[in-house]
């Protein structure tokens, strides 16, 4: 429960915050000064850049394909429309309504392929080809506008907020916010919140567009933030936190902390015999009982089969029971075989010290634990050694 809330407070808050300040700003535009109202309107492009170019040195190829579907979808709605007749652009205009919610929504639940690669490439000519559809179409104005009526649909005509955009739209993107919720990953709510806040400002008008898009940019340049730090802190196996964060951890400890060290007892051997993809169920079912350890304990990956736990402001003795507790949960808990039709049992070994008047330093602290976790595994394993 705990691991969720922190999890829906650090992705779902800087996009509440970003959009919350555009709607803002788009129910009360006189709070933008003279001076900075082309800000705003240029603002989505700026944004758009800035993303797609962080998001190519992190080679996130997603992030890129949708930096440039908002940039050219914008430049759609706010361009002056030259070459094309009235009805050609508000076929163009209605047709983002459709574009962005299936493009990200696809986005969502495709693997991350990077950008100058073969599938990366492709899929900037699938964006190239869509946009390239869209303007032939919207060239022809009877095709055009035909096209326009058939987009434009309304189920239901109350002349109230539901017919200020075309239901089918609407109901995509609906769908495609809450399939990306779902998924409660950074980038993935990020293209959720775009989708989001394009919708509420193609419902509040015109006059809120840039607004929206200011807004979708900008969550999307939040998103892949929260992506680059979980790249650099986050283990992608376990879900737990890393090395580097472990580090960070130790900086920040006070004059009392507990220090565990555990790994998982015969792992090589499990490995050698059941094969890697078990081993990794192994590694998961274990960090998952390390998310809820008990004691005030945050744990981290340190490597391999290796976790360490860190229990700031606690002493040995005081985190001893619920080590103990974690240890016995992870030793009764069965995991399944795939394709060997069997279960088989996991116990792991710990290691724990403390810090005392002749050691201060975290990481010679860590050692100790290190050595004590040796002493678990000469005594027999499944054990913890303080």
């Amino acid at each position: 429960m705990r691991r969720a809330y922190s999890t829906l407070v650090s992705v779902g808050l800087a996009p509440l915050l970003i959009m919350g300040a555009c709607l803002v700003l788009a129910i009360s535009p006189s709070l933008v000064p003279a001076e900075l109202s082309g800000l705003v309107r240029y603002g989505p492009f700026l944004l758009a850049g800035l993303g797609g170019a962080i998001a190519w040195w992190f080679n996130r190829g997603r992030a890129v394909f949708v930096m440039l579907l908002l940039l050219v979808c914008y430049w759609l709605l706010v361009g002056n429309g030259g070459g094309f007749s009235p009805d050609g652009m508000a076929f163009l205009r209605i047709a983002t309504l459709y574009v962005i919610p299936a493009n990200l929504l696809i986005l969502g639940f495709t693997a991350e392929r990077g950008v100058l690669n073969p599938r990366g490439i492709a899929r900037m000519l699938v964006l190239g080809l869509q946009i390239f559809v869209m303007l032939m179409l919207a060239g022809q104005p009877d095709v055009g506008l035909a096209l326009y009526r058939i987009l434009d649909t309304r189920f239901i005509n109350d002349g109230g907020f539901l017919s200020v955009m075309p239901h089918p739209a609407m109901i995509l993107s609906v769908v495609a916010v809450i399939l990306l919720l779902i998924r409660h990953k950074p980038l993935e709510t990020s293209f959720a919140a775009a989708i989001i806040a394009i919708t509420v400002a193609t419902v509040m008008g015109p006059g809120a567009i840039q607004y929206g898009y200011l807004a979708a940019t900008a969550v999307v340049l939040a998103g892949l933030a929260q992506e680059a730090w979980r790249m650099a802190f986050v283990d992608d196996l376990t879900g737990l936190a890393g090395r580097r964060a472990l580090g960070h951890a130790m900086a920040e400890l006070g004059s009392q902390y507990a220090i565990a060290m555990l790994d998982v007892d015969h792992f090589k051997k499990f490995n050698d015999t059941y094969g890697h993809d078990v081993g990794d169920i192994v590694l998961k079912k274990v960090a998952r009982e390390l998310a809820r350890v008990g004691g005030g304990g945050k744990a981290f990956r340190y490597g391999g089969e290796e976790f360490t736990v860190v229990f700031a402001g606690r002493t040995a003795e005081k985190v001893h029971e619920p080590l103990e507790a974690l240890r016995k949960r992870i030793a009764e808990n069965k995991i399944t075989v795939p394709e060997k039709n069997k279960t088989v049992s996991v116990t792991i070994s710990v290691g724990l010290s403390e810090i005392d008047e002749d050691v201060k330093d975290p990481w010679t602290v860590l050692k100790r634990a290190d050595k004590k976790l040796y002493e678990a595994k000469q005594a027999g394993r499944n054990r913890v050694s303080v």
